[in-house]
């Protein structure tokens, strides 16, 4: 990764103060920088935008002559439909999004060539009611108006098989909508909507402007999680949202699904090797973007089952920390 003499000098200063060695190594040159590069980031008033615009910033700092942009997307299926058509270079996704992805089912018609950075951090499923419903499991949801996340979202395809674990199908189906967290929150501000679902990061700028201004609370789901693990494999895990989160009155039990950083399998080794090294070098920044970025860590970075490595993210695995980033 090629960078200018005033880098170098901070660059010095930094490590002459004792930063780690992560930090202060060069990263690799990239032979042929690109004029454009995209990240397919997510809703403007959810995570992934946040963490996209600063490794956006990021990017655009370590690669001199390449204009980085992060996109307001509807999510992951939108963001990995985008690597597809080449619209995006890099995308933020959902892991079981991207199962599907890999195997070309679900919303994917053929399987789609995506390699894996880094897993990042795991989203939380949030499931929002009024705090006077009555609604107390995702069971309770069966016939009342609730929206699962926008067209084209993560959100829309982890809250479809949650009601489906739950049972709310057929005969007790919800009615349903799909509708981003923004206009999910202002629905149910507004009356118009019982419940909504919301798969993000903690805390998600729009959750906690609903809180802010209605009562609000969020439905355990704990109780789905054996079955969601039986039915969709080992990347559903379990997740809390502490009450200190948007300042609620207690805990919450749920589930979460862990999000991976994706690249084009096409993408030249040496650009997705200085991709994923900036992603490091720039924790800082990416921490003053959104707090989740302090889940990042090399050692666990590198489990993005369901997607593989790509080689130039193993590269730097490797190179950081010798044993590690086989794939």
């Amino acid at each position: 990764m090629r960078r200018g003499a005033g880098a170098f000098a901070v660059l010095a200063t930094v490590c002459l103060l004792g930063a780690p060695l992560t930090s202060c190594s060069p990263g690799p040159e990239v032979s042929d920088p690109p004029a454009h590069l995209v990240v397919a980031a997510g809703e403007s008033s959810g995570v992934y935008y946040r963490y996209g615009r600063g490794l956006a910033e990021s990017l655009g700092a370590e690669l001199p002559g390449t204009e980085v942009t992060a996109t307001v997307t509807s999510g992951s299926v939108d963001n990995i439909q985008r690597l597809a058509d080449g619209r995006a270079q890099v995308a933020f996704a959902l892991a079981d999004t991207a199962a599907e992805a890999v195997d070309g089912t679900g919303p994917f018609e053929e399987p789609v060539p995506i390699r894996a950075i880094a897993r990042l951090y795991t989203n939380a499923v949030h499931v929002v009611v009024p705090a006077d419903s009555p609604v107390q499991r995702v069971d309770d949801l069966a016939g009342l108006r609730v929206s699962v996340g926008a067209p084209g979202s993560g959100t829309e395809l982890t809250a479809s098989r949650m009601l489906a674990v739950a049972g709310v199908t057929g005969e007790r189906a919800a009615l349903t909508q799909r509708l981003g967290v923004g206009r999910s929150a202002d629905a149910l501000a507004g009356g118009q909507l019982d419940a909504f679902f919301w798969s993000g990061g903690l805390p998600t700028e729009g959750i906690q402007e609903l809180v802010d201004t209605v009562p609000v609370r969020l439905l355990p789901t704990d109780d789905l999680l054996a079955g969601m693990r039986a039915d969709h494999a080992e990347y559903v895990v379990e997740q809390t949202i502490r009450a200190s989160v948007y300042g609620l009155p207690a805990d919450v039990s749920g589930i979460g699904v862990p999000n991976l950083l994706l690249v084009r399998a096409d993408m030249p080794d040496d650009l997705v090797e200085a991709v994923t090294s900036t992603l490091f070098a720039h924790q800082t920044d990416l921490l003053a973007a959104h707090p989740e970025a302090r889940h990042l860590d090399e050692r666990s970075a590198i489990t993005t089952t369901p997607v593989p490595l790509h080689p130039g993210a193993a590269d730097y695995y490797r190179a950081a920390k010798p044993g590690v980033g086989g794939g």
